[in-house]
Order: C-alpha cells, then structure tokens, then sequence
C-alpha cells in the first residue's frame, strides 16, 4: 500500500515561494571565498599592548564586526597578558574592534580565506583616550546566528530564554527538530552527534538527552552546526570514512571573561502549575576559574500519555487495551566546575578543569487501564507508579597546547575521565499482571559508568608546503546496571525474589586508533594521504540469564584527496576511501545451552567530490558502511521500567549494511543558505525497533519491544531546504531587529522488506511509503533599548516508520522581555501554543495489533520568569568600570 501526503507540502509551499521571490531580488556580494578545507572558518589572535611602555593591557575585548554594518558576530577576551585567540572566524571580510576603558578604540581589517585561514595581528597598541558610553555599549546591535556555507552559528544572549533548558533552546536552531521521544534530528537525518566545547558529549559523563535537560539555557554562549567534528581524533575518523550525512552539533558554554565574579538566579511559574529554579555563579581568580550552577524543575500538569491496542487473534474474540497514563515529575542537579589555565609561554599552555555534579529526579504515575472484547470490559486496572533516581558524576579534563616557530607546527595532547553512579526505586502498586498472581512488585535499580579518553596530536609543515600529521587516541568506557524486582501476589505477606523480571548486566566497550596523514597545502595543487588503524572491542555480561557478549571489529581504512584551482574563484576537492573491516561477535547464551558466532568481513569503498565557486558548491558521495549491534541491543534482559511497555534485547541481530548516495547544491547568499539534494540509501540487515503485544491469559495483553534485523530497506530523497537570517541595527545602535526562517520540503520513497526474521516488525501498509513532508520555522524579535518582544511559529510534517507513523506537528509562541535596573533585573512573560494545543500522535499498525496514541506535553499555557544577575570586576587592582553591566557579554 502507498501513502501519500501532499497536503503537508501546501502548508509550506506559499512560504516558499515568497522566501524564493525576495532571495531573486537580493544582490549576491561575496563573503567567501573557495576553499580546499571542508569547514571554511580560520581565527585571529594577537597581543594587545599599551603603545607608551608595551606592558600588556588585560582583559580587553576583541570584537569581530561585519564590514558592511559593524554590528557584532562574535567575541572574546584577552587573558591576563593581553593576548587572545578568536575563533571560529568564517571566511569573508570584517572588522577587528579592540577596546577597553580608558583607551581608545583600534580597528583592523581581517580577510580569512583559504590561503590565510589564520590570522595573526601581532602587537596591538592602544593609546590613551577618554571612551564614550556609546562605544561601550553594544547591546543593542547583537547578530544572532551566522549562516555560511558549511555551518550555522547561533549565539544567544543569556536573558534569551529565560526558565529554559538547553534542550529547550536547541529548537531554535535552523533545521533541528526536536520530537516527543526527546530524539533530535537535523534537516530529517537521524545522525546528530553532540559535542561540549568541541569535546564528545560522553566526557561530561551524560547522553545528549540527559545533558540537554539539565544543562539551564544561560549556561550557553553559542551553538554551532557543522559538516565536520569539532575534535581532533573525531575528524580524522570522519576524514577517513568518508560519511557526509551526519550533522554535529558543538555546545559551547558560558565562561567568565573578566576577573572577577557573576552571578544569576532564575525563578519562574507558569500556568500548567510548573515551577522552575536555577542559579549560576561564576567566579575567575585568573589562572584559576570556578562555575556552579543548578537546575530545578517541578512538572504538576504537563503530560499524559493515552493509547489504545486492538490485538487481533482469529481464534478469539477482538480484546483491546484502552490505557491512560498521567504523570508529575520533578528534577533538581548541580554542577560545579574548577578550571585552571597554565600558561608557560604565549604559545604553550596547560588547561585543566574537574567538574562535580549530582542529579535526582522522580515521577508518581497513575494509569487506568481497561481490557475489554467486542461487547463489555473484561477486566479494569488502577495502577500507581512511583520512581526515584539520585546520583552523582565526576568529570576531568585535561589539554596541553604547543605551538612552534613555523605556522601550524602544533604538539596537542588530551585526556578525559568521567565516571557517574546512581541508584534509586520503581513501586508498582496493583501492577497490571505480567504473571497471574502479581499484584504489588518493587524495583530497586542502580546503575554506573565510567569513560577514560586520551588522544595526541603532532602536525609539522615541511618544504614547499609540504607537511604530516600523526594522531592517536584510546577509548575506554565501561558500565553497570542492575533492576532488582520483588513482587507478591495478594495473598502473601512478604515481597519475594523475581528472577525473571530482574537483570543484573555489565558492558565494557574499548577503541584504539591510529592516525598518520601526509599531504601539501597549496591552491592550485594540494594533495593529502590519511590512514587510520583501529581495535574496537565490546562486552557484556548479565547475571540472570548467564548471556555473554564479545563483539570485535578490526578496520583498515584510508583517504587520498587531491585539490585543484582551475581559477581564482573555483576550486575542485576528490577524495577516494578504500578501507576494510573485519567484524567478529561471539554470544553465549545460557538460555540455548550454545555459543553462536558472527564473522563478517565489509570492504568499504568510499568517494566524494566537491566543487566550489564563489559562493556555490556542488558535491556527489558514495560510501559503504557497516553499522554494529550495541550491547543494550543485544542483551536479552528484561526491563520492567514501565509495566506496560516491557524491552528486551535480541542476541542474534547481525550488523547492518548500507550504501549511501547523495548529490547536492548549495548556493550561500549573504544570510541565506539555499540547499537542494537527491539522496539514496540501499541497506541491509538494518536494527530496527519491534513493538509487539502479547497475551498473558485470555482476557490480558502486554506491549513489548525488542530489535529485529529488517532484511533490506530502500530509500529515495529529493528535498529543497532554505535557512535564512536577517538582522538590522537601528535607531542609533539602540535596537536591533533579528528574523530567523528556516524551511524545507522533502519527497521521500521508502520500501522496506523485513524478511523471515522481521516480517512481523513491517506492517503492510507501511511497507512502501511514498509523498512529501516539510517542516518550517520562523522566529522574529524587536529589541529596542529595555525592551524586547518576540514570536515564533514550528510545523514539522509527519515522518513515517516501519510499522507506523508520527503525526504532523504544530507549535507557537509569543514572548516579552524587559531589562531594568541596568539589565541586573529581567522579567519575561511567554504564551505558548497560541493557536490551541500541542498533541504529539502517532500511529502503529502490525499483523497482530492495531495502536493509536497521543501524548499531550505542550499545552496553551502562560509563564513568567524573573531573572537576577550581579556582575563585578576587577582590573588591575581596580574596580572595573561603572558602564560594564550594561553590557552584553560578547
């Protein structure tokens, strides 16, 4: 059966269409040029000095500008010695404002582009000179994103959403969505990958999720979408396999700037009966710097989740499950953090930092359930859930930095530990039977893990731009989890051990690579070899079950890249990616008395070309992967979290295959970044989820879900996406006005074949899906002096799935700010879902069961936040200046 949504793309066309006519009027002037890089940004650094004794002035700002309005894209500080390093810098041309209280101005003139990425300014003296309060001040003519070719920037004010949560904010990131699950796409591809200050997520000893919801959304300076990772070990793999359809998102928070201390508190309520808190303190005694910082919420009335199963047997009667659940939660942490900067020369340096954080949170649920057939309800179920979860997590990082004489002659070397620990508590009262005579059963859960990551990095240039480059890195991860179940029926007095509801597991994953590369840096002719060896090892054991796992993976991989200038303003890029992969899993399960062994052996062929001019690019890619089983996946214990959807693991799921092609076009034109594409996937063996329902008796179904490999899976892409920026300092510099539309539609074809081991897990009316989908966002604010209003509206079309369909998604809101008391006092009132409620529903349809769900989160709903900051600072032994809190950090 086909299904086709035509209806979602007219929600969309309109504004397209006139998105399309004003870009055809727009004058197309060149802010960046060609480049045989794949991210086109560079830096700046320099010294500042006083021109009368050249002793270093600290602490200075350093402003980049746009040359056509001044208004400011991005910023940092000096240090204690005057010098600083500004990145990430797109290529273009701008303007280098440097000032500081009781000096005047100095403006420079910075073109990066890829002969020069990087540019050093040197000495920078400042004269001395009276400084108006109208240089000072640039609150007012703040850009918030930057849109280039091969990243978004967006860069928030800490008042810009006050009461939010970083997850909260990244919806305003052109092109992500965020679903009901929490589970994050960008542009429609599932690959996201996070980074905290250009670190892997998994250092900070949290998931995306996790990490996203707990961080306050004044702890972030900017986010930053790009092609490539941010970290040194993370590109070269990338380099090597050759993958173009992952996004990584890099979290950069906030630091302090300025010697001295600030601080922030946030308390607010909203309609829905929800309280939120948070504060955070910043203190910098330079070398040394301290962060604390916590996050408290408290949900009464936010969601509820209904759904109704209609299994179907022939041999009986149609019994459905018609289910409602409704839950309050809360969640409170606090993080503190010490970092500490050693600077033995202006090109040598030791950063350190130890973060101490703990966490708790809890739910009280109460489902209603109602068994019923054709004619009268069978059976009803009143079921009240408690659970409670505290923990705590320690976190280390450590970095040296070296620069030499030579440009990018660099030694950099790294080192990450984490390690988290919780425990906590499930009641189930009346639980709905997964035996026939449990009526009360307790879960005690504890969980913990542990990460150590070291990598190095040594680069040396060599004659006629020649240079190499060698790497390495290790990864060692580990964890433990066990659910401890009890139950009694209503006859018995005491809890008593459930064995087979309970699961006690470990895993133990580790990864070691190296990485050498050799190449010449030139224009016209460049070329680069890269190759990469790598171990990957996982396993995992469960107590219970007495199921072992030992997954290996050996991989050779290799990138030969060749670049070549026809012209001045053209530039071709080649690049091949042979490798090959050798895949051994051996599993022992207990429950079949045997071992069954996996060996699989995957070349790898890779090849991407990418073709600049001016500011266009065209790009074709292949690439073959395989794609491994994690352990969770694999191990077959049974999770009782909720009662009503129990998960277990499938320990013969194979690796997945798949071959990628995608041809695409970009045009950037100033703040608008036009993309259009063709897209095909063909994979194999791919891991999906299955939900199936089950029968306990006659009269009583339960929800399962496991993972199944799908025989193959065949995907067809052509879609057209449009982010646009604008943004306009006005009257004086006072104001400013920011609009942000980002918006796409997508045909997509899908066919999905789940074989033998998977038929169950296809639905027949989703087996191929075909039609358009489309997603649109629009964000605008006013800001003049104190005041700030803005709106926003979010459409996300329905996205489809094997066994069913999410549905089309609609939100909006309006929201006021005003800044007094210098902005140390800032109140923000909000009106979410202006135009009605927020239902997230989805749909699943399998041989044996019919679903149908919704999920009320976001409501129409009123908040008020008040935010308090207290910023002071020193310089030089003195207080700093009185203008200073009327400034926005940069």
């Amino acid at each position: 059966m086909r299904i086709k949504a035509y209806s979602s793309m007219r929600a969309l066309f309109g504004s397209l269409c006139l998105l399309g006519c004003m870009l055809s009027v727009k004058e197309a002037k060149s802010q960046q040029t060609p480049s045989n890089k794949d991210t086109e940004t560079g830096t700046v650094s320099g010294k500042v000095l006083q021109a009368s004794n050249k002793e270093p002035i600290p602490f200075a700002t350093v402003a980049l500008l746009n040359e056509d309005d001044s208004t400011v894209i991005n910023g940092v500080a000096a240090d204690e010695k005057g010098s600083f390093l500004l990145k990430p810098v797109p290529y273009g041309s701008y303007l280098i404002k440097v000032g500081t209280m009781g000096y005047a101005p100095v403006y420079k003139t910075i073109k990066p582009n890829a002969e020069r990425p990087q540019w050093d300014l040197g000495n920078i003296l400042m004269e001395s000179g009276a400084r108006s309060l109208k240089e000072v001040t640039i609150t007012g003519q703040k850009q918030l994103y930057t849109m280039n070719k091969d990243s978004i920037i967006f860069t928030p004010d800490e008042n810009f959403l006050p009461g939010g949560t970083g997850m909260e904010l990244l919806e305003y990131v052109p092109g992500v969505t965020v679903d009901a699950n929490n589970n994050i796409t960008m542009e429609g591809k599932d690959q996201v990958r996070f980074y905290v200050d250009d670190r892997p997520i998994a250092t900070t000893g949290m998931d995306a999720n996790s990490y996203l919801n707990n961080l306050p959304s004044f702890m972030i300076e900017r986010i930053e979408v790009l092609k490539q990772p941010p970290d040194a070990a993370d590109r070269e793999q990338a380099l090597v396999e050759g993958r173009t359809n992952i996004r990584y998102i890099n979290i950069i928070t906030r630091k302090v700037q300025f010697r001295g201390y600030s601080a922030a508190l946030t308390a607010g309520v909203d309609s829905r009966r929800n309280l939120n808190a948070k504060m955070r303190y910043n203190l910098n005694l330079a070398p040394f710097q301290v962060t604390y910082f916590n996050n408290g919420q408290y949900n009464s009335d936010s969601s509820y989740l209904q759904r109704k199963n209609f299994p179907k047997d022939p041999t009986k009667d149609t019994t459905y499950l018609d289910q409602r659940n409704f839950r309050t939660s809360y969640n409170f942490n606090h993080n503190l953090n010490g970092r500490y900067e050693l600077k033995i020369t202006d090109k040598e340096k030791l950063r350190g930092s130890v973060t101490l954080g703990w966490t708790g949170d809890g739910s009280d649920a109460s489902n209603h359930s109602i068994n019923s057939n054709s004619v009268k309800p069978t059976r009803i179920t009143d079921q009240d859930n408690k659970n409670r979860r505290n923990g705590y997590q320690a976190v280390t990082n450590w970095f040296y930095f070296k620069e030499y004489e030579k440009p990018e002659h660099k030694l950099e070397a790294g080192f990450d530990f984490s390690t988290n620990n919780g425990g906590g508590y499930g009641n189930n009262d009346y639980f709905y039977q997964l035996t026939n005579d449990t009526s009360l059963q307790r879960n005690k859960r504890n969980n913990g893990n542990y990460m150590v990551r070291g990598n190095f990095h040594y680069r040396k240039p060599m004659a006629a731009g020649r240079y190499y480059d060698v790497s390495t890195n290790i990864d060692v991860r580990g964890s433990n989890s066990s659910n401890i179940a009890t139950r009694k029926n209503v006859t018995d007095k005491i809890l008593l051990p459930a064995p087979k509801l309970s699961s006690d597991y470990t895993n133990f994953n580790q990864t070691y690579a190296v990485n050498a590369a050799y190449g010449k840096r030139d224009r016209k002719l460049g070329y680069n070899f890269t190759t990469r060896l790598s171990y990957t090892g996982a396993q995992s054991d469960e107590v219970y079950t007495l199921n072992r796992f030992n997954n290996e993976t050996y991989e050779a991989r290799s990138s030969f890249g060749v670049n070549f200038s026809p012209a001045k303003r053209h530039m071709a890029n080649l690049r091949f990616n042979p490798g090959i992969q050798y895949f051994n899993q051996m599993a022992h399960l207990d429950s079949l008395r045997s071992t069954v062994p996996f060996k699989y052996t995957n070349i790898s062929p890779g090849v991407n070309f990418q073709y600049d001019y001016k500011e266009q690019q065209l790009t074709f890619n292949f690439n073959r992967n395989m794609d491994r089983p994690t352990p969770e996946q694999l191990n077959p214990f049974v999770n009782t979290a909720d009662s009503f959807n129990i998960r277990t693991g499938n320990p013969n799921l194979r690796p997945s295959f798949t071959k990628d092609y995608r041809l695409e076009y970009l045009a950037q034109i100033k703040g608008t970044k036009i993309t259009a594409g063709l897209e095909m996937q063909d994979a194999g063996d791919i891991i999906s989820r299955y939900t199936k329902v089950e029968y306990l008796n006659d009269t009583t179904v339960i929800t399962t879900s496991t993972f199944v490999n799908l025989a193959s899976r065949r995907d067809r892409n052509a879609y057209l996406t449009v982010n646009s920026h604008f943004f306009r300092a006005i009257r004086g510099n006072k104001g400013s006005f920011n609009m942000n539309v980002s918006g796409g539609v997508r045909y997509y074809n899908t066919t999905t074949d789940g074989g033998d081991e998977g038929k169950e897990a296809v639905s027949e009316k989703f087996a191929h899906v075909e039609g358009w989908t489309s997603h649109l966002t629009c964000w605008a604010a006013y800001r003049i002096r104190v005041f700030s209003i803005s709106v926003n509206g979010r459409y996300n079309g329905p996205r489809y799935y094997a066994q069913g369909r999410q549905e089309a998604r609609f939100a909006s809101g309006l929201k006021g700010q005003v800044n007094l008391f210098e902005r140390k006092l800032n109140i923000a009132f909000a009106v979410e879902n202006l135009f009605g409620s927020t239902v997230r529903n989805s749909y699943e349809l399998t041989s044996t069961y019919e679903q149908t769900s919704n999920a009320r989160k976001n409501v129409r709903f009123l908040s008020l936040n008040v935010t308090y900051n207290i910023r002071k600072f020193t310089k030089l032994g003195q207080k700093g200046p009185k203008d200073f809190e009327k400034e926005e950090p940069l």
